[in-house]
């Protein structure tokens, strides 16, 4: 037998074993199944990845938590903060504010997730337990991403295992999920799989009321979990009610009916939630720094596969970590290998769906800002007027707003190879799921070890807590939003401090919040001195500008002591003592 006819056997073997493996997992399945199966991979994921006292909110990292994003010692810790604040408060109004941080504070601003928040107080209520859920959150986040993205893969026709497993995978290891951690509220990226399944399954339904239900209950999850989030699945939403309405399945004065009944809605949550209640402006520094960089979905970044690219991201700015959308070399994969096929839909597409097409441009070019870069190149920088600017900082991060046309396109992706190359096309699923798998490592590795190696803090916090407790009140000066650039130890101080009194259930002074306003001018005419019988524990910080007046005063009574840039006052006999014997001096 000649060598040809040998290869043609051995080939004709492979397809004999490989054409019923494919039929298997190309097949139809329900639904159920598959969602059944993602999220048994996302339990096992996330018993793989963080330990059981973290996910009970009991483990040693909750103590003075962060995450593998720049500034996430203070997102955590504050949001954790006024958590604990709300779980043991009264019901009052705004639903979401509390009297003990700051000068008040709404909770919406400390990033502390209000649906985790509320039952938090529920529990606590019912069994007079103060319980972190944010671990369980967190295992959450996770599971509904798996769960989410085989659903819309599902919504687009491919119910079957290789699409589901691959969906789940995704869903579970997506680079820009993974980058979140430090960002609690931002890890609920599983809304915006959601909102694209509402679209589809309602852009040619004419039921007003399924629509407005859907959509409202849509608009309050995100509402209720992170301003960002909201904007996405709330302008989702819009979309799906104008193509109805051009599809002819909506009637004009219904779609207006629903789309102010939605705005009702909405005026009536965020008045009942305190999104009004900032004390500080809307808008924010930062536009055009924090966006999007135009290689970030497509170059390989924290990858696994590229050792040489294990550290890189694609930053033209120090901010676009931000606008950090990298799909993974699994979906660039099965891009690249449908292409002439995705090529050869997209027109088609834009004419079914151009609303959403629409806001897929908008979304991808308000991430790229007016200021785009291509890696470290500046190649477009257009001036913008400045009533566009301040209307556009209020969310000036705008790079995050790529993630719905990242996630459509990862959908897309997924959805397309069984369609393109029949039954066989599993195995493209098959082999993807690996890639996407390995190329996430460092992310997934990094996320696992912030979690379970706690960083050490500048204070001892039980000794510190312990202390708190024995008093009625915490100072801290300057406030956190009075200290300038948050790069220096005295804002990790700071945040520790807050998160302390939080846990001691006493009010503090100082409060790290989005869009925080603080009257640092009335905070330099502080005197200082402690008030007999007041039982508060001052804390100054070298930036206090009568900190040299509080060291002369520690060098001449016991109410007060200096500890390495701090000076710490009580009028409970020997606290300062203790505490400022206690201080780190390993400042950064």
């Amino acid at each position: 037998m000649t060598t040809p006819d040998l290869k043609a056997m051995s080939r004709g073997r492979v397809i004999v074993v490989l054409d019923p493996l494919c039929e298997a997992l190309s097949k139809e399945r329900p639904l159920a199944l598959l969602l059944i199966g993602s999220f048994a991979a996302a339990c096992i994921f996330c018993l793989c990845l963080f330990d059981i006292p973290f996910l009970l909110g009991t483990s040693p990292f909750w103590n003075n938590p962060r995450g593998i994003l720049p500034h996430s010692w203070a997102d955590i810790s504050t949001a954790l903060s006024g958590y604990l604040y709300f779980q043991r408060d009264t019901w009052q109004w705004p639903l979401f504010h509390v009297d003990k941080l700051g000068a008040g504070t709404n909770i919406i601003f400390t990033d502390s997730i209000p649906w985790v928040a509320l039952a938090g107080r529920l529990v606590f209520r019912a069994t007079g337990v103060a319980v972190n859920l944010y671990g369980l959150w967190i295992a959450f986040c996770f599971t509904a991403s798996a769960m989410t993205l085989t659903a819309l893969v599902a919504t687009l026709g491919q119910r079957n295992i290789a699409a589901a497993a691959m969906a789940a995978m995704t869903g579970l290891c997506m680079p820009a999920l993974l980058a979140r951690w430090g960002h609690m509220s931002l890890m609920a990226q599983f809304e915006i799989p959601l909102a694209l399944i509402f679209y589809l399954r309602n852009q040619r339904g004419g039921n007003a009321w399924r629509l407005f239900l859907q959509g409202g209950a849509l608009v309050w999850l995100a509402l209720w979990t992170h301003a960002y989030l909201f904007v996405m699945a709330g302008a989702i939403v819009l979309a799906t009610v104008a193509q109805a309405t051009g599809n002819r399945a909506l009637r004009g004065a219904t779609a207006a009916m629903v789309l102010a009944g939605l705005g009702a809605l909405t005026v009536g949550i965020m008045a009942l939630s305190g999104y009004l209640q900032s004390g500080g402006a809307l808008r924010a520094e930062g536009l055009g720094v924090f966006s999007m960089n135009l290689l970030s979905p497509f170059l390989p970044q924290r990858s696994g596969l590229f050792a040489a690219l294990r550290n890189a991201m694609a930053d033209g700015t120090g901010g676009q970590y931000e606008g950090f959308s990298y799909l993974g070399a699994g979906i660039l994969m099965l891009l690249l290998m449908t292409l002439p096929w995705q090529l050869g839909k997209l027109r088609a597409r834009l004419r079914r769906h151009p609303w959403m097409g629409l806001l897929f441009l908008g979304f991808t070019l308000f991430a790229l800002s007016n200021i785009v870069f291509l890696g470290p190149v500046r190649l477009i920088d257009i001036p913008l007027p400045e009533k566009v600017v301040q209307f556009a900082a209020m969310f000036r991060s705008s790079g995050r707003f790529f993630w719905p046309v990242m996630y459509g396109i990862a959908a897309l992706a997924i959805a397309a190879p069984i369609a393109f190359y029949g039954p066989r096309g599993a195995l493209l699923l098959c082999l993807a799921m690996p890639l996407q798998w390995m190329d996430s490592a460092p992310l997934r590795q990094a996320l696992a070890a912030s979690a379970r190696l706690p960083e050490k803090p500048h204070i001892d916090l039980t000794a510190w807590e312990a202390a708190i407790e024995r008093h009625n009140s915490v100072r801290v000066l300057p406030q956190y939003a009075c200290l300038g650039a948050p790069t220096a130890w005295d804002h990790e101080v700071a945040v520790q401090l807050q998160l302390l009194a939080a846990r001691a259930g006493r009010p503090i002074n100082t409060v790290y919040t989005a869009r925080s306003a603080a009257n640092c001018q009335a905070d330099r005419h502080i005197n200082g001195e402690p008030q007999p019988g007041a039982r508060q524990l001052s804390v100054f910080l070298d930036k206090f500008s009568g900190f040299a007046h509080m060291q002369t005063l520690a060098d001449t009574t016991d109410q007060c002591r200096t500890g390495p840039g701090i000076v710490i006052c009580s009028d409970i006999p020997r606290e300062a003592i203790a505490l400022a014997a206690l201080a780190r001096t390993d400042r950064k």
